[in-house]
């Protein structure tokens, strides 16, 4: 994995099922521009004192360092904790938990080269007394060595 800039293309598989049974998915550029300007302007805000900005077509850009790297440190949120818990070949088992709100996770992450990853994370956590499951799924291309004004 090469440090520098990143663009993720998540898409979320909502919990909820559709009419037809199949569970609905959103890109990042859907629930965005779902938003009033008032509220995406102020969703901006807190993705980037997270170290995230909106990227081209919904995506969102992090930097990564070479520590990260080497660290084998995933970006995560402010009071989220993950960790490997098993590696082979390209392929890397996570799990993840945050404490507020509760949530916790499991996935997997495929290096396809230095400067492509795709993963799959099953994400938990409580809502109105109950337990939901999403999926989300990404991947990830490498932009240039060069973050800009993005911190890591």
């Amino acid at each position: 994995m090469k440090p520098g800039l990143w663009e993720i293309q998540p898409t979320v598989q909502l919990p909820s099922p559709s009419q037809n049974g199949t569970r609905p998915t959103l890109d990042m550029s859907q629930v965005m521009q779902s938003m009033s300007p008032q509220m995406r302007g102020q969703m901006e805000a807190l993705l980037q004192k997270q170290g995230v900005s909106m990227g081209a077509n919904g995506g969102i850009r992090i930097c990564i360092t070479r520590a990260m790297i080497e660290q084998n440190r995933l970006p995560q949120k402010n009071g989220c904790e993950s960790s490997v818990t098993s590696q082979s070949g390209d392929k890397y088992k996570l799990h993840f938990s945050c404490g507020n709100p509760p949530t916790t996770g499991e996935g997997e992450v495929v290096f396809h080269n230095s400067e492509a990853y795709t993963t799959q994370v099953e994400i938990t956590h409580p809502e109105q007394g109950k337990e939901l499951s999403v999926t989300m799924e990404s991947s990830a291309k490498w932009l240039g060595s060069d973050c800009g004004s993005l911190q890591p």
